[in-house]
């Protein structure tokens, strides 16, 4: 039983009979306008006529040249009739619907509108044709359209349907490699590349491909190389650095149960990015010099183990040397000053000047606090040197 609201399939004598209808409005109205001109008569100046100002507005007023319909506004017979021509499921089949938007699809290609050409692609393959090559086509334009607005998983996506359909679709396999090669997938590149060899092995662009694919994959897996040498090294370097603390027998105060690398990093903004490293099998340390009397920090990034404190005191402050800002007195100077670290317990620890950095944190009463080495210098005797030690308690 035949649904009396469906709409019916225009026959063929129809469709001939709605062409000839077209063509007559379209002669009707162009006689209206050969009549309104008549009818006017010769003008010097020309009323309600055809100008380079209105003829476009003029065109507009008839259907067929009407380009500024709106969504959701009901078309004209004409329009809705020409609309059903091209696009109706119930007026054309999947075969014609799918070669339409197919050259709808071609046209906004042309004119670089890529993603209206992927809208009408789609809708031609929304179709459902049963003619493999056109769908072949529509899929394969596709991916080149979004080939060209960058998405190039999309097209890759597409090339790979292609090939389901055509296993031999040249177009496609060039698009897969070159999506593979933006993609930086350079291994997937040579894979579609020898596949489109394989039908054609003079093929220029898919050599050229490879060929550039091989030199860069060849790269990429001599970088990946390198950077894992790299990581097992630094990883071994690591591991000596964690185990010559542990055999100095420097105490560090750590987060966990066992020493990491984490509990060597420093806090303090001068020594960020400075931790502690090897260096010919000797420990180079980033240390503070504090220097409470003035509230002024002196900061050592590279204070070798082995080092004596005496030597960059002279550094600092010796005769040849310019004075600091706040020293211009000259009241600091490697015999004047004093020495001391602070225990766990918040007590003072004398250290001789003569100590190397290794005899000052190997002491049993030495911890490292935040992977940096702090030392507090007073000039000996002095009045903040004698009220200093007031706060502290004094240890050996």
């Amino acid at each position: 039983m035949t649904d009396p609201g469906a709409k019916q399939k225009m026959s063929d004598p129809e469709r001939t009979e709605l062409m000839k209808k077209m063509d007559k409005d379209l002669e009707e109205h162009f006689a209206m306008l050969e009549a309104k001109a008549a009818e006017r008569g010769p003008r010097t100046k020309m009323v309600d006529g055809w100008t380079e100002d209105n003829w476009e507005d003029e065109m507009q007023k008839h259907p067929f040249f009407n380009n500024e319909w709106q969504e959701g506004k009901e078309l004209s017979p004409l329009m809705q009739g020409l609309q059903d021509l091209k696009y109706s499921p119930d007026e054309n089949t999947p075969e014609e619907l799918a070669k339409s938007y197919k050259e709808d699809g071609n046209f906004n290609f042309k004119c670089k509108k890529f993603r209206f050409a992927v809208a009408s692609y789609t809708e031609g393959l929304k179709a459902k044709s049963e003619d493999k090559e056109v769908n072949t086509q529509l899929v394969t334009n596709r991916a080149a359209a979004q080939f060209h607005i960058g998405n190039y998983r999309s097209s890759l996506r597409d090339c790979e349907t292609a090939l389901r359909i055509s296993a031999t679709h040249m177009k496609a396999v060039l698009r897969g490699a070159q999506c593979c090669s933006k993609l930086k997938h350079y291994k997937e590149c040579i894979e579609w590349c020898d596949k489109g060899l394989e039908v054609d092995s003079t093929h220029t662009e898919l050599l050229k491909l490879r060929a550039e694919s091989v030199q860069v994959e060849k790269a990429v897996e001599r970088d990946a190389r390198k950077r894992l040498a790299a990581e097992k090294r630094e990883k071994q370097e690591h591991n000596t650095l964690l185990e010559l603390i542990r055999q100095r027998g420097i105490k560090v105060q750590s987060k966990g149960s066992s020493l990491t690398l984490s509990d060597l990093e420093p806090c303090h903004p001068a020594a960020v990015q400075k931790r502690v490293r090897l260096q010919d099998g000797v420990l180079v340390w980033p240390v503070l010099f504090l220097y409470p009397e003035i509230g002024e920090t002196d900061f050592i990034e590279e204070f070798r183990e082995t080092d004596r404190f005496a030597d960059h005191l002279e550094a600092m402050f010796g005769a040849q040397v310019d004075r600091p800002p706040w020293d211009q007195q000259g009241r600091y100077s490697p015999q004047s000053v004093v020495i001391y670290f602070e225990d766990q317990d918040a007590n003072l620890v004398c250290v001789p000047s003569d100590w190397t950095l290794t005899q000052a944190i190997t002491n049993k009463r030495f911890a490292l606090k935040a992977g940096t080495p702090g030392f507090i210098i007073l000039v000996k005797d002095s009045k903040a040197h004698k009220d200093f030690l007031t706060k502290y308690s004094l240890v050996k």
